[in-house]
């Protein structure tokens, strides 16, 4: 038999703090959608900032650069150069708040004032620190770290599986944001199995049933597989109806599953005939996570539309976060020990043995 993940991995603070550093910070990491540009400023840096602990990373775009991250942290004297969490930069500059040591989107100090006629000070020396940076499907992922790799190798067990959906032409409709007072590691369990849809998803399991989920990635960082509509439905919605034409690459068996994919360390990818739905997890501490729920269509599709499939996942969001909140409860308790793992819960061993062989417990 397999168990899980000792009391510590979730009720330790201190074992929280380590993550970030050893994982989050050595991992690529979804930070969110390409920093959208409107029709009406297309020449315009748009920007948003990530946070990876206490780690703030400036991720902007414009024409002339494209997609560049940096960390938010001024050469100076460290001072953290944008707090608004999104907008455009004025003039396509990043401007500190303090000394107004300026930078443009390519991370080059261009402007300090008094400080050309010290002696020994070269501007080229003191540009912003730039993160790895990469965008695939219409999201950017970040690297702080040089030993989390190539993204290419990364992304691509997940890439060749969903090629069909050409993630980089659809839109974002709409997004949920959610507080969760657990464990970034539960919520990733939770959505490792099935084992609870007929007792915590009665609707949800109609239309998917639970037994007939089946996995094609079973080992490594990105796991999970399809699931199977049930006869009569064409999507998860609230109607089981779609909320527009399956998307139009897809062959006759894509048409009637939902793939399910969890991506370490901090995001779900969720593939339907008709839409795309991206979960970003961002660990607050050791029982709290903000979860970020987006839904991307084809370009052609009414946000309206979108509605009844977003009423859906919400409210089988709630039911999840619900009782991942009664674990965090439990498994902070003096009394919890691992039990053992059911045969509908593979993917829970598989998660586990993937974080155990990157951090060390």
């Amino acid at each position: 038999m397999n168990f899980g993940l000792p009391r510590q991995c979730f009720a330790s603070s201190e074992l929280f703090q380590r993550e970030l550093g050893e994982i989050f910070s050595r991992s690529w990491i979804c930070a969110g959608p390409v920093p959208a540009q409107p029709e009406f400023d297309t020449s315009a840096a748009w920007y948003y900032l990530h946070n990876i602990g206490q780690q703030s990373v400036i991720v902007t775009n414009n024409a002339r650069d494209g997609v560049k991250a940096w960390h938010n942290v001024c050469r100076h004297r460290g001072t953290r150069l944008l707090n608004n969490e999104c907008g455009s930069l004025k003039n396509n500059c990043i401007t500190c708040p303090y000394h107004a040591w300026t930078y443009n989107t390519g991370g080059e100090l261009i402007g300090a004032p008094n400080m050309l006629d010290e002696p020994g000070f070269e501007r080229n020396k003191f540009g912003l620190f730039p993160i790895r940076s990469a965008t695939w499907g219409g999201y950017v992922f970040l690297a702080t770290d040089d030993r989390a790799g190539s993204f290419e190798e990364f992304i691509s067990p997940v890439e060749h599986r969903l090629r069909n959906w050409n993630l980089s032409e659809l839109r974002l409709a709409t997004s949920r944001t959610y507080d969760v007072n657990a464990n970034w590691k539960l919520l990733f369990q939770n959505y490792s199995e099935c084992y609870h849809c007929p007792t915590v998803h009665p609707a949800l399991n109609q239309v998917t049933p639970y037994k007939g989920a089946s996995n094609d990635l079973l080992s490594g960082p990105i796991l999970g597989g399809p699931m199977e509509l049930a006869d009569g439905f064409l999507s998860v919605t609230r109607t089981g109806a779609a909320i527009a034409e399956p998307f139009s690459n897809l062959d006759a068996v894509q048409r009637r599953h939902i793939y399910y994919y969890t991506v370490f360390p901090n995001w779900f990818i969720s593939a339907h005939p008709d839409y795309v739905m991206i979960h970003r997890l961002l660990p607050v501490n050791r029982n709290r996570t903000t979860v970020v729920c987006e839904f991307l269509v084809a370009a052609g599709t009414d946000d309206l539309a979108v509605q009844p499939a977003a009423e859906m996942w919400d409210e089988v969001n709630r039911q999840d976060w619900g009782v991942c909140e009664l674990t965090q409860k439990g498994v902070e308790s003096r009394a919890y020990q691992p039990g053992p793992y059911s045969n509908l819960e593979s993917m829970l061993v598989a998660w586990d043995r993937h974080y155990r062989s990157v951090f060390e417990i």
